[in-house]
């Protein structure tokens, strides 16, 4: 697992500054502390920070091909790694590591671009083809290892983490507007955007060339598949599940490090904890993290799954009294504006992590693909809203409004109100909507003027309505299950395992995402996949016999975090602070009277502004630490 930077001047004579580079370099340090690797010729500079995971002794960075005439910066691992090492030395090719991130230099050299079919794993990488005199970069298929670039008049970089980009002194701070309403909408900013507007993201399963002339081009070389063919029986998908996941399992607990599993306690986290622990030959250390407001707290399911598999467990609890000194830290680590709350927690649970190992396996993908958001049902329900006479659904949104207001977890109140306030629009739409904070007529009250025009009013929703039309959804469910993989999954979560964990060098290794667990569980039939009113049924199934019942049959909990409660309490002085009308109106983005009604009637109890308030408090912690206030 790496950061890494490249530089290529575009256009001009001289060589790239190794100054410049070691400093790009540095500041991504956290992400590998092992070792610092820089390799500068002519026009190109290429550098990369080490966290030694597999071949401890070798596998510096930079790599170059036989010839030198190749050179490697990657992030992340290759799990086929060693069957594709057989395949290369089989076809003459000399290998100078045991690091898996060489397969990747001489399968390039064999296929090209093409060779991206070949690898198995969770990478960005950056090759300098010298023959060529061509950058190839590219991410792996889900998006689980990040890669910003930025395009100067006289050069070309990228780095795995923006904050490597703004050393560079052309890059400019000037923010995105259209980001902003991206960010507002759905509380991250999705690719192929970036909060900056000199930056931008290169999209999962995408590579890009950049010639030396400065040409670039963009290619998707991999579509999540569709349902194909005759549907196995519930009973054998479940159990084909099962043997895919284990050896996805197998093949991710092989390193050179200590290593073990993130567990929440949910399904997920608890399946691959007991595939783990078959394939441990010594106790598996697990780590969970819980809250001190009991609905949000899952840490008896955690232990309750760790004593049924024998493993080491470690936890910590978040305390809203914490939660004001810590934000600031988790607001500089994303780079961006990210207003999913689990954020806090994420970085604690990595830290506790990391006092133990350098690899854990997680849970993550399991919901996406096997249909396990409570959104999938809730669609269904909005089905049969939609079809309600106009005068009952007054009635039942009269009723909804009339509830008292509860900060409890997903609370019938909240829930109930924002499932009711769009249900009855088009599947696209009130999904985003639902999982969103600010839909574009909350952004019209919510920012200021000149923001306004600035953004032309950018529609939040058109790239996912794109995206979707593509996959050729049959039903609502379809639909979600589209959203939650190329933009919740991709843009959220991944966003989240990947800098909580980098922050302090942890490599985090997602089973679920291996390509054969994947693409065999999106060929299934989706009702095979969804339940009728019940989340993830066929991992439900999968997970019988390997999971104690009250994990298997507990209804979905998400990694919810007691957002609105803190805004109440200990948050209230550091939100009064940050939302303060003279700040806001100084920063010219929001309008003040519009934000201060939303946080007052917070304050008051009498409505639950949590999302839209914690996006804008996401975002003010975010300039203070990236545009100075």
């Amino acid at each position: 697992m790496c950061g890494i930077v490249a530089i290529l001047e575009v256009g001009r004579a001289g060589s790239v500054s190794r100054g410049l580079l070691d400093r790009m370099a540095q500041a991504i340090a956290h992400r590998g502390p092992d070792e610092q690797g820089l390799w500068v010729e002519g026009p190109i500079g290429l550098a990369a920070q080490r966290l030694r995971v597999v071949d401890l002794a070798t596998g510096q960075q930079p790599l170059a091909n036989e010839d030198g005439s190749i050179r490697l910066v990657a992030n992340g691992e290759i799990y086929n790694a060693d069957a594709l090492r057989r395949a290369l030395l089989a076809g003459g090719h000399r290998f100078a590591s045991r690091t898996d991130t060489e397969v990747i230099l001489h399968a390039y050299e064999d296929d090209g671009p093409a060779c991206l079919d070949r690898l198995e794993g969770m990478f960005a990488f950056a090759l300098w083809d010298g023959p060529r005199r061509r950058l190839v970069l590219a991410r792996d298929r889900f998006g689980e290892k990040p890669l910003y670039y930025a395009r100067l008049p006289h050069a070309f970089l990228l780095a795995s983490e923006l904050k490597a980009l703004l050393v560079h002194p052309d890059v400019s701070r000037e923010l995105d507007s259209r980001a902003l309403v991206h960010y507002l909408a759905h509380e991250y900013v999705p690719a192929p955007h970036a909060i900056f507007r000199a930056v931008r993201k290169l999209p999962p399963a995408h590579y890009m060339t950049v010639e030396a002339d400065g040409t670039e081009t963009i290619e998707r070389y991999w579509t999540p598949p569709r349902p194909t063919g005759a549907a196995p029986s519930a009973p054998e998908a479940a159990e084909e599940v099962v043997g895919r996941l284990r050896r996805s399992v197998a093949s991710r607990v092989l390193c050179d490090v200590p290593w073990g599993c993130l567990l929440s306690g949910g399904i997920d986290s608890s399946l691959v904890t007991a595939l783990a622990a078959e394939a441990s030959s010594a106790p598996v250390k697990t780590f969970a993290i819980g809250f001190d407001e009991p609905t949000y707290d899952e840490r008896r399911y955690a232990a309750a799954a760790s004593r049924r598999f024998g493993t080491e467990h470690h936890e910590t609890v978040v305390r809203g009294e914490d939660a004001a000194g810590l934000l600031p830290e988790v607001a500089r680590v994303f780079d961006e504006p990210f207003a999913d709350a689990s954020s806090l927690p994420a970085v604690l649970l990595s830290r506790l992590a990391r006092e133990q190992v350098t690899v854990v396996l997680s849970g993550d993908g399991g919901d996406e693909l096997f249909c396990g958001y409570p959104t999938q049902t809730a669609h269904r329900a909005a089905e049969a809203y939609r079809r309600l006479p106009r005068l009952a659904r007054r009635a039942v949104a009269a009723a909804a409004e009339r509830l008292p207001t509860s900060h409890r977890y997903m609370s019938f109140d909240f829930a109930l109100r924002r499932f009711l306030r769009d249900a009855a629009r088009p599947a696209v739409e009130r999904h985003l909507r639902w999982m969103g904070s600010f839909p574009p007529e909350g952004q019209a009250r919510l920012l200021a003027a000149e923001a306004q025009r600035e953004a032309r009013l950018a529609d939040p929703y058109a790239t996912a309505r794109e995206a979707v039309a593509a996959w050729g959804p049959e039903t609502a469910s379809d639909v979600a299950t589209a959203l939650d993989l190329l933009f919740y999954l991709a843009d959220d979560n991944l966003v989240q395992a990947d800098r909580a964990s980098m922050s302090v060098a942890l490599e985090v290794r997602a089973p679920f995402l291996d390509r054969a667990v994947a693409e065999y569980a999106l060929r299934l039939p989706a009702v095979l996949r969804r339940g009728l009113w019940r989340t993830k049924p066929l991992l439900r199934r999968a997970a019988r016999s390997l999971l104690p019942a009250p994990i298997w049959r507990r209804p979905k909990h998400g990694f919810g975090v007691p957002t609105g409660a803190w805004l109440r309490g200990p948050l209230r002085q550091l939100a009064v602070e940050l939302l303060e009308p003279g700040r806001l109106r100084r920063q010219g983005l929001f309008d003040p009277p519009y934000v201060s009604a939303l946080l007052d009637r917070h304050l008051r109890g009498v409505a639950n502004h949590r999302k839209e308030l914690w996006t804008l408090l996401m975002f003010e912690l975010w300039a203070g630490a990236y545009l100075g206030g």
